[in-house]
């Protein structure tokens, strides 16, 4: 069985959670969005940076877990140090500053499945306070409250970032600070795999090379035979195709501009366009594009149409451009491509309150033309590209992986120029890393850990589809919401009804408490025939408790039906769709269990589309239709306003930007980009956002930088100034230029 199977097995069939690894080209990305794609569990993506998570289609680990910045310590005692410049929670103060809403909590409840991709770059303290909040919330004292969490990344590239102050206090607790070395992992095992079919080089002897600088078990021979490609005299403006792969940007960004003004031409600018929630620091391809005709430019991503016409990575030549027209070459001789807008999505996650899914949700979207000027690039911004043809300045390689992640974009040697030769002076082994690597699980191991898992997955599964104490839990807090004046509150009469529902619930609960013991004999068998058993009283329980359940899930429906008509009940019937989505809940986790029985006795592995052959013609819980067209019938007809007016008008009327925020449930990056494109407009003057010696400061750096971009004269100004300052200069220097003064 390959590797890509035993994931895919230990994901659908068990709880165990996995890390899974792989050499650069082999993989990773891809299994991803097929495990997505087919698993039948609830599943939420999520990786360390914005970037990182957008490049996933997932969502930040800070976002999604409420995390504070800074260093979390798994002590109950703060070390006492002095003049500390940075934040320090332990686990205490984590919970008491928790700020998560129900609906954030019952997601998390809700997931079967977290994957934390690039998990290089995840703090073992990081992965510490992810698990205090997932067993807090999830009221489950074990590893990660009881989730299965896949890891997937190459340990050997790009590490976590820690300052050096940081460390001094994380030291204490930590040997090492990735992620493996967590105090909680220390309490479970991770069960090891490693993606081993290379598919992007195929030269073995290259593929040697690149398996040293991985694993720092560098010699002078493989010194020697990288150092035949490095070319004193070679010009990269006068050979076509290559990318020069450097350790800063401001290096790239200089290359690239330079190489950009060379070019006869008039320059375009195309600009992005966001809307809704997209932090700056989760952008794909910088805010602005400038290009000429003949420039060298690469795609960072796929061809979406179909066509495979390009893809990640791939270089070219501007052969047309114009005000909204782009046409890329290729020297491979391949088919001109006409570039089009590519739209990446901010995705949330949330649980539908009815069905009990985990649902995406798009908070907010950037537009852009997915191209960037390829004469230069980061290493760091490479990951995950492929090249043919590559210059490599790694003289300045400051972390450790880099040299590596830099090296492994490219398909061979013969496409590989150095900028400057490698010197070398031994390998730095860092022995934690070395250590874990070498627990990557035996064939016979996974087989005996997957056995064991399975059963255990199994037996959790069929016992919780038949624990309805959640649903009489949430039915009394329900109850207990019946508190208020009827004169006051028009749900205040249906009372009886409820208490009639808990009672027949009750009723119910009592059978299912019977049956649970009858199911703990069973499972505590280690008889052959225990999963036969197993099958045939869940069979039989199915049989009895789902028309019982369905029965009060129809009764919800009608009593919503009811109460409809009445004034003041839009919140009840939320409440309503609540429970009735909870009994739905129930419903699919007992087919579940049914599916999950019989495929194991099958030899056979359930997911996504298996599963839903047992639950498809089960009735899903509908939004109220009435409510559905009085939504329509009041948005019918009504002038669509663009959302940049409506934070002008809230501006003008008082607002500060938070505040603005706030009303719109917008991000303040958001806001901020509006008030950037009322200064562009002239509609608002920039003194009544800053004062003169700012905007000259600003001023001063956009000149002495040379450069339209926000990053180089961020960093040219430092923590002083903000992103949003620098947009406003930027926005008013176009108005200024477009009025002519």
């Amino acid at each position: 069985m390959n590797i890509s199977d035993y994931v895919s097995k230990f994901i659908n069939g068990t709880n165990q959670s996995l890390f899974l690894t792989g050499k650069a080209g082999t993989g990773k990305t891809t299994l991803l969005k097929e495990i997505v794609e087919t698993t039948h569990k609830k599943t939420v993506i999520a990786a360390p940076t914005g970037i990182a998570a957008i490049n996933a289609g997932g969502v930040t680990l800070h976002s999604l877990f409420h995390l504070p910045f800074g260093s979390f310590i798994p002590d109950q005692e703060i070390p006492q140090v002095e003049n500390l410049s940075f934040q320090v929670t332990n686990p205490k103060m984590l919970l008491r500053n928790l700020k998560m809403n129900s609906q954030k909590k019952a997601l998390i409840r809700e997931m079967e499945l977290l994957i934390i991709d690039e998990v290089s770059m995840l703090r073992a303290d990081l992965l510490d306070a992810i698990d205090t909040i997932l067993r807090y919330v999830r009221r489950d004292n074990k590893v990660f409250g009881g989730l299965q969490i896949l890891f997937i990344g190459d340990l050997w590239q790009l590490p976590p970032v820690v300052k050096n102050e940081e460390w001094n206090v994380l030291k204490s607790y930590y040997s090492n600070i990735f992620f493996f070395n967590a105090t909680t992992l220390k309490k479970t095992e991770l069960v090891y795999l490693e993606l081993d079919k290379i598919f992007r080089q195929t030269d073995s002897k290259f593929i040697e090379l690149l398996n040293h600088f991985r694993l720092n078990t560098i010699n002078q021979s493989d010194i020697d035979l990288l150092n035949q490609c490095y070319k004193k005299q070679f010009n990269l403006l006068d050979n076509e195709g290559y990318i020069y792969l450097t350790t800063h940007n401001h290096k790239a960004d200089k290359i690239n501009k330079e190489a950009l003004d060379q070019l006869p031409g008039k320059t375009y600018r195309f600009e992005a366009d966001l809307d809704g929630e997209f932090s700056e620091y989760s952008f794909p391809v910088d805010p602005v594009l400038e290009l000429k005709e003949g420039a060298q430019a690469m795609f960072i991503k796929n061809d979406y149409s179909g066509n495979q016409a390009y893809f990640n990575g791939k270089i070219g030549k501007i052969d047309a451009v114009s005000e909204d027209h782009i046409v890329v070459s290729f020297p491979d001789g391949s088919e001109p491509a006409e570039v089009e807008r590519y739209t990446w999505e901010n995705k949330k996650f949330a649980l539908n309150q009815e069905t009990r899914e985990v649902e995406e949700r798009i908070v907010g979207t950037y537009s852009h033309f997915p191209l960037k000027l390829a004469w230069a690039i980061t290493i760091h911004k490479s990951q995950g590209l492929t090249f043919e043809k590559a210059v490599i300045d790694i003289s300045q390689a400051f972390a450790a992986g880099q040299t590596y992640v830099a090296l492994s974009r490219l398909t061979s040697l013969e496409g590989l120029v150095l900028a400057s030769p490698v010197h070398w002076s031994g390998p730095e082994i860092d022995n934690d890393l070395a250590a874990f690597a070498k627990s990557k699980i035996t064939e016979e191991r996974a087989n005996e850990k997957y056995r064991i898992a399975s059963k255990q997955y199994i037996n959790q599964q069929v016992s919780d589809a038949f624990n309805f104490s959640e649903l009489i839990q949430n039915l009394n807090e329900h109850i207990a919401t019946y508190n208020k004046d009827s004169v006051k509150s028009a749900k205040q009469k249906h009372l009886t009804w409820a208490l009639n529902l808990k009672k027949d619930l009750e009723e119910i609960i009592k059978v299912s408490g019977k049956f649970q013991n009858q199911l703990k004999s069973i499972m505590l068998s280690d008889s052959e025939n225990h999963l036969v058993k197993l099958k045939s009283r869940v069979i039989a329980a199915k049989d009895y408790f789902i028309p019982l359940l369905k029965e009060k899930q129809d009764l919800i429906e009608s009593h919503m039906q009811v109460v409809q008509k009445e004034k003041g009940i839009k919140k009840y019937l939320k409440e309503l769709m609540f429970l009735q989505g909870l009994f739905y809940g129930q419903i699919i986790l007992i087919h579940k269990a049914e599916a999950l029985c019989i495929a194991v006795l099958n030899n056979e592995e359930i997911n996504k589309e298996t599963f839903n052959t047992f639950t498809e013609s089960i009735k899903k819980p509908e939004e109220d239709k009435s409510a559905k067209k009085e939504k329509k019938k009041k948005e019918k007809g009504k002038p669509k306003i663009k959302t940049t007016e409506v934070t002008y008008d809230l501006y003008r009327k008082g607002y500060s930007v938070q505040n603005i925020a706030k009303e719109r449930s917008l991000s303040v990056i958001t806001i901020e980009k509006h008030l950037s494109d009322c200064i562009e407009q002239g509609k608002i003057d920039i003194s009544e956002l800053m004062d003169s010696k700012r905007i000259k400061e600003i001023l001063r750096a956009i000149e002495t930088e040379d450069t339209s971009l926000l990053k180089p004269v961020k960093e040219y100004l430092g923590d002083n100034y903000s992103y949003a300052e620098i947009k406003y200069v930027m926005s008013w220097l176009k108005f200024e230029r477009v009025v002519g003064k």
